[in-house]
């Protein structure tokens, strides 16, 4: 199955809503819920793609139950869809009254001078030829930039529209329309839209090729507008075209360059409509101080079916292959989009584990563990905590690296950690790194052989510390550079000396952590908690 961009931006925002502590329902409600989705569809049959699939579709219906029938009733994808449906009608609607408008202003004609030809060509054929031309190099010398991967200026003024000024402006409405203004609590709405706008760097590259669909339906109704305003004006009216310039123009060099535009369908249309002759482009061609009493009529005529397929083959079709070529990209992009990222395979594996026993952290919490050794300044990687993580998750969990920070963190207290972490995400930490929030010293220690093979990335962070601008700005820092082809989690933890190291599930701690590193928009830097 090809999930659709609603279907990814909907499966998105209802794990990030079961994720967030203020949510309704525990942590182990939720895990039971899907577990349960998982029996009902016999997942052990079915592929994690379509595994994922059906879980969306019953975490949809819940939420529109959950939501009730005065709650907010669009999840982002159909917020996405609905925005998207009026805007290409909108603009279709625009670009062809535009069209209309202008070709039939245009060629007014009121028996006096003629309608130049190379200013309409130049309007209504030329212009959209070369913004069609422009587009194709853009996309032949894209893969060869060395930085960025959007598409230039163009996609971040729609990408700002779309993600920060579209908000925006739906926000101010639900201000507006809000019943009692003295209460300043969250609607369904508002959360909607906070996730679209933290989420435009992740899906920059899905929503590039919707907006070309949008730019080009207005370029193409517009074309195709105007085409229909010269046809009116033609059969319903008498209109003259004529051309003329003050260069050395020989009636000779302008057919030779009427006969080389008209090649794509001279072959297959009648000489009479492939363009004017040798003859009747002599005989158009206006001398101010002559006029046109002498011209002839049946040569002033002669320029229409030249003019109209020109449009239609320079401005209609390009934006037509424009439009199909922009579907199959999406439908490649779509294709690309991996749902393998650790949010996804995390729900994986929540569907696939067994219930966790309830004593579990506190058993590990009596063990003895040995006293914490010397530790010099920037202590070397080392395991921990491989034997105290079960035999079976350790041997089917995913490699993992933790990043302790000092000196809140020591070596006897991550065998605590490695086995919460095995039990509840199916890790198996391989690797525990003491750093000290010193982005220089700290990246001499995650070197290519430390992190080989080894995702996700785990810091461990105390719940009750603030994300204050320093912590933050480190770990952005850190995911740009050493971490860049992983996945960072920022796992919130209690601290070390306290008996239970899970977050409650609506610790106000944990939600602000949740919020502040949903903002900085790194799709791959997440936030987990151990739970109790």
């Amino acid at each position: 199955m090809t999930f659709r961009l609603s279907d990814i931006m909907d499966l998105d925002y209802l794990l990030a809503l079961d994720d967030h502590p203020d949510t309704t329902g525990s942590g182990g409600q939720k895990a039971a819920r899907d577990r349960d989705i998982f029996r009902q569809v016999r997942g052990d049959k079915m592929t994690d793609t379509a595994l994922i699939e059906r879980w969306l579709s019953y975490r949809r219906m819940l939420y529109l139950d959950q939501a009730g029938p005065g709650g907010y009733r669009r999840l982002p994808g159909r917020l996405f869809n609905d925005l998207y449906a009026w805007t290409a009608r909108g603009l279709a609607f625009a670009g062809g009254l535009a069209g209309l408008v202008l070709a039939y202003g245009f060629l007014a004609y009121h028996g006096v001078r003629p309608v130049n030809v190379a200013l309409f060509f130049f309007v209504f054929v030329m212009i959209p030829a070369v913004f069609f031309l422009f587009f194709v190099i853009g996309l032949v010398i894209q893969p060869f930039r060395r930085s960025g991967t959007g598409p230039g200026m163009f996609f971040a003024l729609v990408s700002r529209v779309l993600f920060d000024m579209v908000p925006g402006m739906l926000k101010r409405v639900r201000m507006k329309a809000k019943t009692d203004p003295g209460d300043p609590g969250p609607t369904r709405l508002d959360e909607v839209l906070f996730f679209i706008r933290t989420k435009k760097r992740e899906y920059g590259a899905l929503f590039f090729w919707p907006l070309v669909i949008l730019v080009s339906l207005f370029a193409l109704f517009f074309s195709a507008g105007a085409l229909g305003g010269t046809l009116f004006r033609v059969a319903f009216s008498d209109v003259a075209f004529g051309w003329q310039s003050t260069l050395a123009a020989t009636p000779s060099a302008v057919h030779d360059l009427v006969s080389l535009v008209s090649l794509p369908w001279a072959a297959w249309l009648p000489d009479s409509l492939a363009g004017p002759t040798p003859a009747q482009v002599e005989g158009t061609r206006i001398i101010l101080k002559q006029g046109i009493a002498d011209l002839a009529t049946e040569h002033l005529t002669s320029w229409w079916p030249f003019l109209c397929m020109s449009m239609v083959g320079y401005a209609v079709i390009p934006r037509l292959l424009i439009i199909g070529g922009a579907i199959l990209g999406h439908r490649a992009a779509l294709n690309r989009f991996d749902l393998h990222q650790p949010r996804f395979r995390r729900l994986i594996v929540r569907m696939k584990s067994p219930v966790m026993d309830i004593g579990f952290e506190e058993n590990t919490a009596t063990r003895p563990t040995p006293a914490s050794p010397s530790r010099p300044r920037h202590p070397a990687p080392q395991k921990a905590g491989q034997d105290a993580a079960p035999a079976t998750a350790a041997s089917i969990g995913t490699p993992a690296v933790v990043l302790a920070p000092v000196p809140a963190w020591e070596p006897a207290a991550m065998d605590r950690v490695s086995a919460m972490l095995a039990r509840q995400f199916l890790l198996d930490v391989r690797q525990v790194i003491f750093v000290e929030l010193d982005l220089e010293a700290d990246s001499l220690l995650m070197g290519p052989d430390v992190l080989d093979g080894a995702d996700p990335v785990i810091f461990l962070q105390e719940v009750w510390q603030p994300p204050i601008r320093g912590i933050l700005h480190y770990l952005t820092q850190l995911k740009q550079g050493v971490l860049q082809d992983k996945n960072l989690w920022v796992l919130l933890i209690r601290a070390p000396e306290e008996e239970s190291l899970g977050v409650p599930d609506r610790d106000v701690d944990a939600g602000v952590w949740q919020d502040r590193i949903l903002e900085l928009g790194h799709p791959d830097m997440l936030v987990e908690r151990i739970r109790p």
